[in-house]
C-alpha cells in the first residue's frame, strides 16, 4: 500500500476540556466518519507524544494529536499523463489552482483519452515527484476558461466538496455577450432544463430546474457587451442559457448563438471564471484570486 499521507497535528487546548482523539478528529480536524475509520488502519495514524494512541484516548491540554492521513493511489484513476503547459495560479500541500484554457474538458472521456486538463496536471505531477489521486472541485464546461481547484488529498476534498455550493457564489464568470443591454445591470431568474431527445443542450422551460444568474454590464463596444455574472445556482449551460434567453447569446457560442453573425474570431463560447474566493480548506487562511482574460477574448475586444 502506497505510504503518502499527509499529516495534520492539533494541540489540545484548556477550552476543549476532556476529549478523545476520536471527537477531535471529528469536531476539531472535521474529519468525516469514514475519514477517521481509515486513519485506525494504520499503526501510525493517530498518534500522540510519537507513539499510536486509540481513538478513545483522551489528550490533555498542552498536548498534541498527530493524525496522518494516507491517500490510496493504487486504487486511483490511471490517467495518462501528457506534456501540456498547464497554468498555476497558486499550489499548497492541499490543493492547486489552475487557469484552465478555453476549449479543453478537465477530465479524461472517450472522445479525449489524452488530452484533458487532468491529463496535464497527472504530467505535472510526474515531473515534480508528486503522486495525487485526481479530485476536480467544481466544474467548467469544456469551452469555459479560468479558475478550477483540484484537492491533492482525500481530507482537503472533503472540506472543500462540503463548501463547493458557497464557494461557487464567490466565484464570478466574465462573459462576451452579443448586442447593447437596455438594462445594464440585473438578474435572471428562470427554470432550465434539457430539451427533450438532446443530450447536451438546456432551454429556459417552467418545468425546469430553479436558476438564478446575476449580470452586471462591464464595458460595451459596438456590438456587445463586456458582462460580469454571479450565479446563485449551477445548472449545467447556465450562464449560456440565461444570456440567450434575454436575447445577448455570447460570442463563439455554437450551441445557443447560431444567429451571430460576427463572433470576434472566438470558436468557443465566450466565457472566463475570472475570480474564486475560498478557505483554504485546513488552515482556514482565506484566500482570493484573479485570472485575466484569456488571449481569445481579449482580441475580440481589441486589448
Amino acid at each position: 500500500m502506497n505510504k503518502e499521507y499527509r499529516e495534520i497535528e492539533y494541540t489540545v487546548k484548556e477550552a476543549d476540556g476532556r476529549l478523545t482523539a476520536g471527537e477531535i478528529m471529528r469536531e476539531r480536524l472535521m474529519l468525516s466518519s469514514r475519514e477517521v475509520s481509515r486513519c485506525k488502519q494504520f499503526d501510525d495514524g493517530v498518534m500522540c507524544k510519537g507513539m499510536p494512541i486509540r481513538i478513545i484516548s483522551v489528550l490533555e491540554p498542552g498536548e498534541v494529536l498527530t493524525v496522518r492521513l494516507y491517500e490510496d493511489i493504487e486504487n486511483g484513476s490511471l490517467i495518462i499523463p501528457s506534456d501540456e503547459p498547464i497554468d498555476i495560479v497558486y499550489e499548497d500541500e492541499d490543493l492547486i489552482l489552475l487557469n484552465k484554457k478555453g476549449d479543453m474538458v478537465v477530465h479524461p472521456s472517450y472522445a479525449h483519452y489524452k488530452d484533458s486538463l487532468s491529463n496535464a496536471l497527472a504530467g505535472f505531477y510526474k515531473k515534480t515527484g508528486q503522486e495525487h489521486v485526481m479530485r476536480v472541485i467544481g466544474r467548467l464546461d469544456r469551452e469555459t476558461s479560468g479558475l478550477i481547484i483540484f484537492a491533492k488529498n482525500r481530507h482537503s476534498a472533503s472540506i472543500l466538496s462540503r463548501k463547493s455550493e458557497r464557494m461557487s457564489r464567490r466565484k464570478e464568470y466574465l462573459a462576451l455577450c452579443s448586442g447593447i443591454f437596455e438594462t445594464k445591470e440585473g438578474t435572471v431568474d428562470a427554470p432550465i432544463e434539457r430539451i427533450p431527445g438532446q443530450r447536451m443542450i438546456r432551454e429556459v422551460r417552467d418545468d425546469g430546474k430553479r436558476a438564478i444568474t446575476h449580470y452586471k454590464v462591464e464595458k460595451e463596444f459596438q456590438e456587445f457587451s463586456l458582462v460580469r455574472l454571479k450565479l446563485d445556482t449551477g445548472r449545467t449551460h447556465q450562464i449560456r442559457v440565461h444570456m440567450s434567453y434575454i436575447g445577448h447569446p455570447l460570442l463563439g457560442d455554437n450551441l445557443y448563438g447560431k444567429e451571430i453573425e460576427d463572433n470576434k474570431g472566438l470558436t468557443r463560447a465566450a466565457l472566463h471564471a475570472c475570480h474564486l474566493e475560498f478557505e483554504q480548506p485546513i488552515t482556514g487562511e482565506k484566500l482570493s484570486f484573479e485570472a485575466q482574460l484569456p488571449e481569445d477574448m481579449q482580441n475580440a475586444i481589441g486589448d
